[in-house]
């Protein structure tokens, strides 16, 4: 059997599999690899063993949780890959690539937000509900815009950069182990009395997994900046100032990179149910965002992606050609 993933056209693949996100977005809900991580996990968290038996025990089984499952994507999606006829391999590819980035449904749902605020803030409201997990009925315009434009910066990195770096690095099998691992973060990676031992591995495997993608997320939104009338030298500023206040290794890099770029503070204070959470300023001294410029995001957010996809695919073009010399 052929060694997996075969790194020859990689980037070109991740190139095809980018646009034909921009241009189909998701698939339906069934058919999506993503539903199908989430009903796992679900299973996981309803049947692992252990979970009675004390914090040690909940840790210990978390961990595997945490591994098995990335593990288990990787080794299910080369199977896959290797089981298709030979000519439709990499065809194959491009799609489940496709499958790992959420460039137009991120992008759909920002500017959905943006509508619905441009109409009243109940409209807003209710549309960015389903961007994040923070409890948005108290919300203002400018909550509702910060809570979007946090959103994409943060998804960003999780929906498109990161996979973008492991699919460049190990084809969609990589991709798709990262998005169980983004998965994992997303329903079990909590500090609270639930998961803060059971989602501690996953938590802390989501925050190893994004460090590189993240920085490579605040570079390419500082480079961005201009092209949606904002400043590189901001996000620079920003990044180097206020990323570490943030709680977060990798959202406060993001947000605050995208924050100086756009010209506009980001964070200050949120509720999660009933627990109040109070971020740390990103862009601090800067102006309120307004709705306009979650539509700035949005472009900051496809702008940056392009550049580091481009960045990458040029990158292992060249190495392959080095190797080959």
């Amino acid at each position: 059997m052929p060694a997996w993933p075969d790194g020859n056209g990689a980037g070109a693949r991740l190139c095809l599999a980018f646009a034909a996100d921009a241009c189909f977005g998701e698939p339906p809900l069934q058919c999506h690899p993503v539903y199908w991580m989430g009903k796992l996990v679900d299973l996981a968290d309803w049947g692992m063993p252990g979970r009675e038996r004390g914090p040690a025990a909940e840790r210990i089984a978390g961990t595997v949780v945490a591994l098995a499952l990335p593990a288990g994507t990787y080794l299910a999606t080369a199977w896959l890959l290797q089981s298709v006829p030979r000519r439709l391999r990499r065809t194959a590819e491009v799609m489940l690539l496709s499958f790992a980035l959420a460039g137009r449904s991120l992008y759909e749902s920002a500017g959905d937000v943006q509508r619905g605020l441009a109409k009243s803030e109940e409209e807003g409201r209710d549309r960015v509900s389903r961007m994040v997990g923070r409890d948005t009925h108290s919300l203002d315009e400018a909550g509702i815009t910060r809570a979007a434009i946090e959103s994409v910066a943060e998804n960003c990195n999780d929906g498109v950069v990161a996979p973008v770096f492991y699919g460049l690095i190990g084809g969609a099998p990589l991709a798709l182990a990262y998005k169980m691992v983004s998965t994992l973060d997303s329903m079990i990676g909590y500090r609270n009395l639930r998961y803060g031992n059971f989602g501690w591995a996953s938590a802390r495997l989501d925050d190893a997994a994004g460090f590189i993608p993240a920085r490579l997320t605040a570079a390419a939104a500082s480079l961005a900046g201009p092209l949606v009338g904002g400043s590189t030298a901001g996000a620079l500023g920003s990044w180097r100032r206020d990323a570490a206040a943030h709680a977060s290794p990798n959202a406060g890099v993001c947000e605050s990179a995208f924050a100086g770029a756009l010209g506009v503070c980001l964070g200050g204070g949120n509720r999660y149910g009933d627990i109040p959470v109070d971020t740390p300023l990103m862009g601090k001294g800067l102006r309120e965002p307004a709705w306009e410029d979650i539509g700035r995001a949005a472009n900051l957010m496809y702008v940056a992606s392009t550049l580091v996809l481009m960045f990458g695919a040029v990158l292992r073009w060249m190495l392959r050609g080095w190797r080959r010399a």
